[in-house]
């Protein structure tokens, strides 16, 4: 796969899966945009050439709408978007805020939302686009004690599903891909003795490393995968199939 002359956006670029897919489509030679909250690892990205850094919270639709209208104006074309940026909240309906639900949403769906609104166009006047969103295996089966993250990560795997049908006849094609555990900073603060375990219940008894996980983006993302519309793509060790 080769993204040469391609402009992708990355969000959740400074951390891991989102960080890892830029890095692999940097070496693939696409020219990388990339949107995160730490400031100092987008800084330390964008000594890679062709790697730019655009700070981001996405907890705030506004610096989001902001970041858009930046990148639009510097690169009017964009034939890539790669939504990564995503929280894990754990929690159960009884136990979780009403401000940890609907921060979870901002940042999981309105984040996904607002960065496709804004792009699409962009990618529409062109004739191409390819837009990856990621979703888990906790938005299609049942995930005790994440409540609102399984509800922000279906609510992803639907918007793709609905996008997917109608951007398809415009050569944008969206799909969606779910990761099971995977060896992110997100889940390394989990205790040791605890993703032992968690990784048994995986059939390939083990978690997966961002690359993995990273290739199958960069597929979807290729023309390679240019018959692929609406699809959930699972990357998950069998975590779903048993």
């Amino acid at each position: 796969m080769e993204f040469k002359d391609k402009v992708a956006v990355v969000t959740g670029a400074t951390s891991g899966i989102g960080e890892t897919t830029a890095r692999m489509l940097l070496k693939k030679g696409a020219r990388v945009l990339g949107l995160g909250r730490n400031r100092e690892k987008g800084r330390e990205l964008e000594k890679i050439a062709g790697f730019s850094f655009y700070a981001v919270d996405f907890r705030d639709s506004t610096q989001i709408e902001s970041a858009c209208g930046q990148i639009l104006s510097e690169h009017p074309r964009i034939d890539i978007l790669v939504n990564s940026a995503g929280i894990a909240t754990e929690g159960t309906v009884e136990s979780l805020g009403l401000s940890e639900w609907e921060e979870s949403f901002q940042v999981n769906v309105t984040g996904t939302f607002l960065m496709c609104k804004h792009l699409i166009p962009a990618m529409r006047r062109n004739g191409y686009g390819r837009i990856v969103n990621i979703a888990s295996t906790a938005g299609t089966v049942g995930a005790p004690t994440l409540h609102v993250y399984s509800s922000t990560k279906g609510a992803v795997i639907q918007l793709s599903k609905s996008m997917a049908a109608t951007y398809a006849k415009e050569n944008i094609l969206v799909n969606c891909v779910c990761p099971g555990g995977t060896l992110t900073p997100m889940l390394l603060n989990m205790d040791r003795q605890d993703a032992d375990a968690f990784a048994q219940l995986f059939p390939i008894k083990r978690l997966a490393q961002p690359e993995e996980v990273a290739n199958v983006i960069l597929f979807l993302a290729s023309d390679e995968a240019s018959f692929m519309v609406g699809g959930t793509v699972l990357v998950d060790g069998g975590f779903t199939c048993v």
